[in-house]
């Protein structure tokens, strides 16, 4: 039977497990490793060009294979880049880094929103959405804040064990995705009909923007 109330609190331990991390400040420890200004606006231009490029196609596949799947392998991206910031030694692997953790976001952004959504309008209580998105938004201030604090630990003690923990918490984090419940998921996705639909979404897009242009 499904149950709304841990399927909430799920998704709210979720965000704190995502938000609360001592290597939030990741460009303050990339410049405590002797990266240059130039490496590291090299580093964070590959960040937005990522999340730019997968934006729209991790949307896609979040409706057409289910919200707790992507915010699986959005955990999973962290995990990756967790690794090889781990292991970096030069600025490519750093951006390589970089990319996985802009997938993280990709996959994540809004997909934890839509799957309360989805669940709350399950339990005929989607009027209450709004408490919901405020609650998280509180979340993210208090869990940023402190990340924000830690990041002179995250130096003191290394960037390769303040990453560390992060591969803790991505184990933590899985464990909390996988008790999540699906809502609304297709039971079927065919890579045919992906392709189809992350075509469409493009030409949406691009037609969205071309009749933005004119003058009113």
């Amino acid at each position: 039977m499904f149950n709304i109330r841990k399927q909430l609190s799920r998704l709210y331990l979720s965000s704190v497990i995502s938000n609360l991390t001592i290597t939030g400040a990741w460009l303050a420890i990339l410049a405590s490793r002797g990266f240059s200004l130039v490496e590291i606006g090299t580093s964070e231009t590959v960040f937005h060009i990522t999340s730019i490029i997968f934006e729209l196609p991790s949307g896609v596949m979040a409706d057409v294979f289910g919200r707790k799947k992507m915010l699986i392998v959005s955990n999973i991206m962290y995990t990756i880049a967790t690794l090889i910031m781990i292991a970096s030694n030069s600025l490519f692997t750093v951006c390589l880094s970089i990319a996985f953790h802009a997938l993280t976001y990709n996959f994540s952004s809004g997909t934890g929103d839509a799957l309360a959504y989805d669940s709350m309008k399950k339990a005929r209580i989607h009027s209450k959405f709004e408490r919901y998105e405020s609650n998280q938004l509180i979340i993210y201030r208090v869990c940023t804040g402190i990340s924000t604090l830690c990041a002179g630990f995250a130096m003191t003690i290394g960037y390769k064990l303040a990453y560390a923990t992060d591969l803790i918490a991505c184990a933590a984090q899985f464990i909390v995705l996988s008790t999540l419940t699906e809502v609304n998921a297709k039971e079927k996705a065919d890579e045919q009909r992906l392709f189809a639909k992350i075509a469409e979404c493009f030409r949406e897009s691009f037609r969205f923007l071309k009749e933005a242009k004119k003058p009113l």
